[in-house]
C-alpha cells in the first residue's frame, strides 16, 4: 500500500494535497514517510508549499470557535453531511485489528468526500458554522468594502447613503 501511494505522490509533484491536521510525525505526512522509510522505502516527499491544511484554513477564516471539538464531526453534524461509513480513531483502529480492511477504506473514501464537501461550501460560502459575523469579518474598514463589492445588498445600501450625502451637501452649499 504504501509503494501505491509514494508512487502516486511522485507522480503528482505538483497537485496541492488538501489534509485535515496532518502536519506533524504523530499523524500525518512525517509519519507516513518515516513508516515507509523503517519498512525499507525511500519515500518522495510531499513540498510543505503543496501541503493544504483545511482544519487551520477554517479556523483562519471563521476563527477559533468556529466549531467545537472534535472539529471534523461537528461540522459533518453541523452541516448534515452524510458520515455513513466514517470512522473515527478508535473504531479504525479496531477496524485494523480485526482485519477489516475494506470498512477502513470506505472509512478513507468517506472523509476525502467529506473535505472536498466542506471546503467546497467554505469556498461557496454556505459552510455552517458557530462563527459570529464579527469573529469571521472583524471591523476593519476593508470588510465593509468587500461586502459592498460582493454583495448587491450591501452595494445597494453603500449607493444610497452616498446620494443621502451628497443631497445633504447639495442643500447646504446651494
Amino acid at each position: 500500500m504504501l509503494d501505491e501511494f509514494f508512487d502516486f505522490v511522485r507522480t503528482h509533484q505538483n497537485f496541492t494535497w488538501m489534509h485535515w491536521n496532518m502536519r506533524d510525525i504523530n499523524y500525518g505526512f512525517q509519519a507516513i514517510e518515516h513508516r515507509y522509510t523503517v519498512l525499507g522505502g525511500t519515500p518522495t516527499r510531499v513540498e510543505e508549499s503543496r501541503k493544504f491544511d483545511l482544519a487551520r484554513e477554517l479556523i483562519a477564516i471563521y476563527g477559533v470557535g468556529y466549531i467545537g471539538h472534535p472539529r471534523l464531526e461537528n461540522l459533518v453534524e453541523k452541516n448534515k453531511i452524510t458520515n455513513r461509513d466514517f470512522l473515527v480513531g478508535a473504531q479504525e483502529a479496531a477496524a485494523f485489528e480485526n482485519k477489516e480492511f475494506v470498512r477502513l477504506h470506505q472509512s478513507t473514501l468517506r472523509k476525502v468526500d467529506i473535505l472536498a464537501n466542506i471546503a467546497e461550501r467554505a469556498a461557496n460560502d454556505s459552510l455552517s458554522t458557530n462563527a459570529t459575523w464579527r469573529e469571521r469579518y472583524g471591523f476593519h474598514p476593508s470588510v465593509i468594502v468587500e461586502l459592498i463589492k460582493e454583495h448587491w445588498f450591501y452595494s445597494l445600501l453603500a449607493l444610497l447613503a452616498l446620494i443621502s450625502s451628497l443631497a445633504r451637501w447639495w442643500k447646504i452649499f446651494f
